[in-house]
């Protein structure tokens, strides 16, 4: 214990608050809400599959929703909100990122992230197309606007928030415009050389990667690191040792899910966005570890699955204090947030549910991730809003499959049993003390 406060403890904290890491998690956070939109977009657009032959066989349901969507046009209309989002994620990203890493550099966070954009579109391939009249036109390949553009979409913004910064306060580069001129063109000129400088660098060196390795930036990176990352990502070892560091950290106070999602969510996000499209395009998601098999299965309630400790205190506690902390925390812990259960009943430095709070969540995440790889439970395809209730979490994340709502039942069946004799052991050790 002693160890872990004093060596762990302050590492995670260095982790959590690594500049970088933040503003990738800040990123994927800003850009959160128009990917829930899109993943709404695309499950509504796919729910009738819950009907076909391969589901449950109900072609009058399955043949009238979908020509419903053609008829009203709501199918358009659906696959115009996931394009202007999953689909365009790589440009929100670096645009993020760019910004956020900017401003902890005190610098200007608006025009680095406009340079951050420039910069990702002039590295992006070109592609032709010829059309049967045999014209051809030229634009920009669709893969680096998605997910896949996600690593060199993070590897941009985070040069363009190191380099734009610190060429913008050099005093050689600064052109000042006489007083008169309004700010806004004032600042313009402040921000060109560098801004100029700097695009000319990103795009050299991508251009110059591609001369001498004959591949493409987006190629070379795939290759090189998201490859290798996505095939470590997908073991039952990264649930286990991601789950269990976040759990360990929120008992001694520290935010364990900013921490490891700020490391894990660059490599699971694409994954996850790659499961999304597949499910659009009627294919079997691919890929089972990524975010939804956290907030989906495992943390019911919040990290630790805390909302089986507030079903146990409800049930058996005869302590007062716990009964009213988890009547206070039980509408907010049905749509998963848990701090006023983690610091109020507390978790926090509480020894006695320090156990259930780390392992349970790893015992649902490894029985999850086994159900999914042995076919008994489709993996994530839909990126539902992190405050859906249980039960309706598994339900919408797997695209409607009925198998996700029943796992979740029984997941907080098994979270609630697994509480109980520890909230019986703190009614004794509250006895005592009091």
């Amino acid at each position: 214990m002693r160890f872990i406060e004093e060596k762990f403890v302050p590492l995670a904290a260095r982790i959590g608050s690594q500049k970088h890491l933040v503003a990738i998690r800040d990123s994927f956070a800003m850009v959160m809400p128009l990917t829930m939109a899109g993943g709404i977009a695309v499950l509504l657009n796919n729910f009738q599959k819950l009907f076909r032959e391969d589901g449950l066989d109900i072609p009058s349901i399955y043949n009238s929703y979908t020509e419903f969507l053609n008829t009203s046009g709501l199918g358009k209309l659906f696959d115009a909100v996931n394009n202007g989002s999953n689909n365009i994620l790589a440009i929100l990203v670096v645009a993020c990122i760019a910004y956020y890493l900017a401003k902890s550099n005190k610098g200007n966070g608006m025009a680095s992230a406009i340079i951050a954009m420039g910069a990702y579109l002039g590295l992006a391939p070109i592609i032709t197309a010829v059309a049967e009249d045999g014209t051809s036109t030229n634009g920009i390949a669709s893969s680096v606007f998605g997910a896949t553009g996600l690593f060199v979409g993070m590897l941009v913004g985070i040069a363009v928030g190191e380099i734009f910064p610190r060429l913008a306060r050099q005093k050689a580069l600064i052109i000042t415009m006489p007083d008169g001129v309004p700010p806004a063109v004032a600042a313009a000129f402040t921000n060109m050389l560098p801004a100029i400088i700097t695009v000319f660098l990103i795009c050299g060196v991508g251009i110059y990667i591609e001369k001498f390795t004959q591949m493409n930036i987006w190629e070379l990176i795939n290759m090189i690191v998201a490859m290798p990352l996505t095939s470590v990502s997908q073991s039952v070892w990264t649930v286990v040792i991601a789950m269990f560091l976040t759990g360990l950290l929120w008992t001694f106070g520290l935010h364990g899910g900013n921490i490891v999602s700020s490391v894990i969510n660059p490599v699971l996000t694409p994954l996850g966005l790659e499961n999304v499209a597949q499910y659009a395009a009627g294919q079997e998601p691919q890929y089972t570890v990524v975010s939804g098999l956290w907030s989906g299965f495992a943390y019911l309630g919040g990290s630790g699955g805390t909302i089986g400790l507030l079903i146990a205190i409800l049930l058996f506690s005869k302590s007062k204090a716990s009964r009213t902390v988890a009547q206070l925390s039980l509408a907010p812990g049905i749509f998963e947030i848990n701090e006023p259960a983690v610091f109020g009943v507390p978790i926090v430095m509480n020894p006695t549910y320090m156990i259930p709070f780390v392992l349970g969540p790893v015992v649902l995440g490894v029985i999850t991730y086994f159900l999914m790889e042995g076919g008994l439970l489709r993996r994530p395809c839909i990126l539902a809003p992190w405050v859906t209730p249980p039960i309706l979490y598994g339900f919408l994340c797997t695209g409607g499959d009925i198998r996700g709502a029943i796992w979740n039942a029984i997941a907080v069946v098994f979270l609630t049993i697994l509480y109980t004799p520890f909230v019986m052991i703190n009614d004794r050790i509250q006895n005592k003390t009091a």
